[in-house]
């Protein structure tokens, strides 16, 4: 999870907000460096501390201080080089590594 990460798209939206959400999804930024989280969007940046809840090869999940342990990130890794970040059931963004 280490690195610097760009959205690419966005996966599993409804079909009427593909577009707009798309379009928020590459503009997303996120660096994550020990226990530090950056997520820099369009508008605004947002640099939390986290601590991680369970972890494995391909999946990392999550507790960020400001979110708290009622709202867990989760993470998935298909590959080296690609992140998705689950962002509501069945929808997510996914990041390339850069």
């Amino acid at each position: 999870m280490v690195g610097h990460w760009r959205g690419v798209r966005a996966e599993g939206v409804r079909s009427d907000v593909v577009d707009s959400t798309n379009a928020y999804a590459a503009r997303l930024q996120m660096d994550v460096k020990g226990d530090a989280i950056t997520l820099t969007t369009a508008k605004e940046v947002r640099a939390d501390h986290y601590t991680v809840v369970q972890e494995d090869k391909a999946r990392t999940v999550i507790m960020t201080d400001l979110d708290g342990e009622s709202e867990p990130q989760t993470f998935t890794f298909p590959d080296a080089k690609t992140m998705k970040w689950s962002v509501s059931p069945g929808a997510s963004i996914v990041f390339q590594k850069e």
